[in-house]
């Protein structure tokens, strides 16, 4: 797998996306901490001024004017730029006692900023109240909660920065870990696409979507590497089993063209057309049977009643059979078995069921169509007390081209029940082969409607 641009990796491009998303979250709710810390060292402050102001308006109360003076000389002598500045002022507007003289300052709470009246770098928070007459003025720095802000500020750029490097970070681990689990699942994708159908995809035991992803794929794998085994399988049994008539074919012809009469001639070539006859059946239940599996015949479903089927098939066989000294009997169940199908393919389901029974019991074997209910389904049989089939062969008789008599020298492509099951199938029945005892009884199990 070749290398690509880091930043074209899907694995990068997701962790950046979703970086980005928290990084701009982040910052969202930091601005929003930030100026809820702002307020709340506003307050404060605002808080650290009226404190201060009460002091000294309380030792106003207490002892006048020379109490206030008092108060406000004991916090230490005018110096530009300590934390505590104050004014006070007579009614006339002369300073009285202060650090700091201060004028036009607004009435409440104001900020005095460094190009304002002082030349410190520092703003204060002010607030100017009256003390009977007397105007009194006192501000404190900005310093400390400036500090305490700018580290806050600080601490949340540090904070970001360290989520993205770590988020940058683990989109590098994350790339890694993506792209070798991709390569391993490549190599194994171009092992498949080289013909080797039995790999599978790693699958680990997270079960992350790229497990359920894999999982998937084996599974279609799984099938697809059945149906190219089944297609060997039937290529060699097409061949096998369509070498021997043709060959006979060819040498029947060989026999008419050197007949000496007519009637030699004639009868050979009667029975080359039964041979190719035979082969042309094939090929055309063989085309049926992947008609049928493609699910190319569920044009013509409808609901249909079987009780009546299965006794148009009884009326139609059971002078036949008769006449080859077979005995044939229904079981009907008495009431309707409503089925969603197509009756054709029922009809040469059971067609073929019957034949089957009849190739492979000997004459004068009885065989019983039946319809009953059982359980929730409907269950359509065909019995017969011949030898039936072990129970070690009666998965296997599905095969196309399967036969019990190894010698293949009865009549038959061995295509039966396979057409049997095609059409079973398609219409989401189940067949089950069970022991009659003795003999062999053919179960579908349909669903009712």
């Amino acid at each position: 797998m070749r290398g690509g641009s880091f930043f074209k990796s899907t694995a990068v491009r997701l962790a950046f996306l979703y970086i980005s998303l928290f990084v701009v979250s982040y910052l969202a709710a930091n601005v929003i901490a930030y100026q809820m810390v702002l307020n709340f060292l506003d307050d404060r402050l605002n808080a650290n001024v009226m404190e201060r102001y009460r002091e000294i308006g309380s030792a106003y109360e207490a002892r006048g004017l020379p109490g206030a003076i008092s108060m406000i000389n004991s916090h230490g002598p005018a110096i530009r730029g300590e934390e505590t500045i104050y004014t006070l002022r007579n009614s006339s507007g002369a300073l009285i006692a202060g650090n700091a003289e201060l004028k036009g300052v607004a009435e409440g709470f104001s900020t005095l900023r460094p190009k304002d009246q002082h030349q410190s770098d520092t703003n204060y928070k002010l607030f100017r109240g009256q003390l009977d007459g007397n105007d009194l003025t006192v501000g404190i720095s900005y310093g400390d909660t400036d500090e305490l802000a700018r580290i806050v500020l600080v601490s949340f750029g540090w904070a970001t920065a360290i989520v993205f490097t770590v988020g940058l970070g683990g989109a590098v681990v994350l790339r890694y870990r993506t792209r070798r689990r991709i390569s391993e699942l490549s190599q194994t994708a171009h092992a498949i696409g080289r013909g080797e159908l039995a790999r599978r995809l790693p699958v680990s035991l997270r079960m992350d979507e790229i497990d359920m992803l894999s999982s998937e794929v084996n599974v279609a794998l799984e099938r697809l590497e059945a149906s190219v085994a089944t297609l060997n399988h039937v290529t060699t049994d097409v061949a096998h089993d369509l070498k021997t008539p043709i060959g006979r074919t060819f040498l029947i012809l060989d026999d008419a063209l050197q007949a000496e009469t007519m009637e030699e001639a004639k009868n050979a070539v009667e029975a080359a057309l039964a041979e190719l006859t035979a082969i042309a059946n094939t090929f055309d239940a063989l085309l049926r049977i992947a008609q049928i599996e493609a699910r190319n015949r569920t044009a013509h479903f409808k609901s249909i009643d079987l009780t009546a089927l299965v006794r148009d098939i009884y009326d139609i066989y059971d002078a036949i059979v008769a006449e080859d000294g077979y005995t044939l009997r229904i079981q009907e169940a008495g009431e309707e078995c409503q089925v969603r199908a197509d009756p054709d393919l029922i009809r040469q389901m059971l067609a073929n069921l019957l034949a089957n029974a009849l190739r492979h019991t000997p004459s004068g074997s009885t065989i019983t169509l039946g319809l009953t209910h059982r359980g929730g389904a409907i269950c359509l049989s065909v019995s017969d007390d011949g030898p039936g089939i072990p129970a070690e062969e009666r998965e296997r008789v599905f095969d196309r081209f399967y036969r019990l008599e190894k010698s293949r020298t009865t009549v038959g492509s061995g295509l039966g029940l396979s057409l049997v099951k095609a059409i079973a199938e398609l219409h989401g029945a189940k067949v089950q082969l069970l022991d009659n005892a003795p003999g062999l009884s053919v179960v579908i199990l349909f669903r009712s409607i």
